[in-house]
């Protein structure tokens, strides 16, 4: 499973570097804002994707609500009820496809230039 490493900015005296999975930096950019979210690097884990249910609970856990309407934030991003499930599995199903493609081959085509190279 790959992970992303990310440098979130908090406030101007406080920033972290996190490994998260890609499905949280919605999340996290809801949390501390877009531009506050930046994406440094990623790194293969030897683990099996979440189950979506699980991961929605984990992911309530972690986040936490907004503490004056008591709405988890993962509600606030992904949407309510099985709705809000659906969007989150497909953001887990999306990055394991991807994680199936190999990566894009480098082309081996010969042009002009390499003539003048060689």
């Amino acid at each position: 499973m790959r992970y992303l490493r990310v440098k979130i900015r908090r406030d101007t005296q406080t920033v972290n570097n996190s490994l998260i999975a890609p499905w949280e930096i919605p999340v996290l950019e809801y949390l501390f804002e877009q531009g506050n979210v930046e994406k440094l690097d990623s790194e293969e884990v030897s683990r099996d994707y979440p189950d979506a249910g699980a991961e929605w609970a984990r992911l309530v856990q972690v986040y936490g609500s907004d503490s004056k309407t008591g709405i988890p934030h993962i509600v606030s991003v992904y949407g309510e009820g099985s709705r809000g499930l659906k969007a989150l599995r497909e953001a887990i199903d999306e990055e394991k496809a991807a994680a199936k493609k190999p990566a894009a081959a480098k082309s081996k085509r010969k042009t002009a230039d390499d003539a003048l190279l060689a």
